[in-house]
């Protein structure tokens, strides 16, 4: 089940609220828990209800490894059972999403011939395995049981959260179902929530979208084997970097809004990465949440900065290299995770010079690097990826005509036929005479080149101008609320008017489900 499902919106949501509201005027905390943690399991088990088991196992065996870690808590037995079940969870994690890959390189390598393991990756599993080692090693480290077995398990479970992140540390989250409140929303989040998940609705529909095909198209034609022009190729990996973009700053704001209409305030995943002035602050605002994980849990105990100039470097490039593993199994994500570790290396080095760039070339520094890596997330392999980056660098042409009508039909004339044409065209119907190509305004105005630049401009102008939601919501002006419920209902209305107009409230998958 998907947030833009007319199923999820007309059906799931409004029933699992309503039930959540009603038990939480009467009942215990603990009811409203459990209400949530069925609808949970419930959504997750919804496409394929067997992987609801290993979500339900991965739950309990953490949650015992979590008590045994409590009651050693004096003894050197705790880190063993806290190092036990990390590397038990990054086990099961390994054998379902690396074990094909380990599989075909090592047939590679020594020339074997391995048949890969094929079973259905269980979704989700890398967020909700990520997040239960965070529980595991807050309890090692508060000396304390954090959670009774309900709120845990909620706490993994959350559907907002779930599926694509955010990652959610405990004391984020757990304190909020242990208050006496929770199950009490308020009109001002209910709001805010339903305004916050309308947004991302339309940014999902209207936008991410409507950018794909641009993307799949230039992607497509290398993946075939077709050359394309230079001018294609750029505008197929806009297209992609902002699609990607808006489909997680999508998702991002339809968790927090969802969370919101359940009284629960997740943490922020995305907070305008694309006005980013370094690689720095880029890693600061993109999937932060995934970035703190790796931060906290892997770069930090590696020796982060500590351990002199070498080692903090080749931290950084371990650290991201990994990360880029964590998207998928496949090597273009290793070199993918390992040019975004330069670039954070390349940008540390820089520091150092104290030498402060115009504000337009510090984003294009950071805009421009960041999109180029891109083709090696999109790319479907190694071969793929180069040969677009060789249709970037102009390779088959700057530019091309194709699917402009009028060019195709004078290349089938010889020149002088053509140029005849030309001629009787600018003559005859108005065409502007500096357009010596003969191409016609409408013409041009229409095709499909035009169109996807006008597109791709757009949505870009879009992530500069406009401020995220959710900050901007929430910032007071002189003292009162910058957004009240009455504009929060509105926006929804207008928002949800325009999707209404455009016909539909289908969408594809969002990018970061796969992951």
């Amino acid at each position: 089940m998907l947030f833009f499902d007319p199923l999820f919106i007309f059906a799931f949501l409004p029933v699992v609220w309503l039930g959540f509201k009603a038990i939480g005027i009467r009942v215990p905390r603990s009811v409203s828990i459990a209400w949530l943690l069925l609808a949970s399991w419930v959504f997750y088990a919804w496409a394929y209800p067997v992987h609801l088991f290993w979500l339900i196992g991965s739950i309990f065996a953490n949650f015992l490894c979590s008590i045994a870690i409590q009651k050693n808590v004096d003894s050197p037995r705790a880190k063993q059972f806290l190092v036990g079940g990390i590397i038990l969870n990054l086990l099961i994690l390994g054998g379902f999403k690396y074990s094909g890959f380990a599989t075909e390189s090592l047939a590679t390598i020594f020339g074997l011939s391995l048949q890969p393991p094929s079973f259905l990756l269980p979704l989700a599993i890398s967020f909700f395995t990520f997040q239960q080692i965070s529980y595991l090693v807050t309890t090692y480290r508060e000396r304390r049981m954090i959670a009774r077995p309900l709120e845990y398990a909620l706490y993994v479970s959350f559907f907002p959260q779930l599926i694509a992140g955010p990652i959610v540390q405990p004391g984020e989250m757990i304190p909020q179902l242990q208050s006496k409140t929770f199950g009490k929303t308020n009109l001002n989040d209910i709001a805010l929530g339903l305004c916050l998940f309308i947004i991302g609705l339309g940014k999902k529909i209207l936008l991410a979208d409507n950018l794909a095909p641009i993307a799949d198209l230039a992607f497509g034609q290398i993946a075939q084997g077709d050359p394309i022009s230079a001018l294609t190729a750029w505008m197929g990996l806009l297209a992609f970097a902002l699609q990607i973009y808006f489909d997680f700053s999508a998702y991002s704001e339809m968790a927090l809004g969802l969370g919101l209409l359940f009284g629960i305030q997740l943490p922020e995943n995305f907070a305008s990465p694309y006005r980013a002035l370094s690689i720095i602050d880029f890693w600061r605002r993109w999937h932060i949440t995934l970035s703190s994980f790796f931060k906290n849990y892997l770069y930090i105990p590696l020796g982060g900065n500590r351990l002199g100039f070498l080692r903090r470097h080749s931290n950084i490039l371990i650290t991201m290299t990994i990360a880029g593993l964590w998207h998928g199994a496949n090597l273009t994500f290793i070199i993918w995770g390992f040019a975004q570790g330069l670039l954070l290396s390349i940008n540390h080095f820089w520091r150092f010079s104290r030498v402060q760039l115009p504000f337009e070339v510090s984003w294009l520094l950071t805009f421009v690097p960041v999109t180029l890596c891109w083709t090696f997330f999109r790319a479907e392999n190694l071969n793929e990826a180069l040969q677009y980056f060789s249709a970037l660098a102009g390779t088959h042409g700057w530019a091309s005509t194709d699917g402009l009508p009028f060019i195709e039909y004078l290349r089938s004339l010889d020149q002088t036929e053509a140029w005849k044409q030309v001629h009787y065209s600018i003559h005859y119907h108005g065409w502007y005479p500096k357009l010596i190509t003969g191409i016609h305004i409408g013409e041009l105005v229409f095709s499909k080149p035009f169109l996807s630049f006008i597109q791709v401009t757009t949505s870009l102008l879009v992530v500069l101008l406009f401020p995220r939601p959710f900050v901007w919501m929430r910032q007071p002006i002189n003292g009162n609320a910058r957004f009240t419920k009455k504009a929060a209902f509105l926006c929804s209305f207008i928002i949800t008017a325009i999707l209404i107009q455009s016909g539909t409230l289908q969408a594809t998958q969002f990018i970061y489900f796969r992951f």
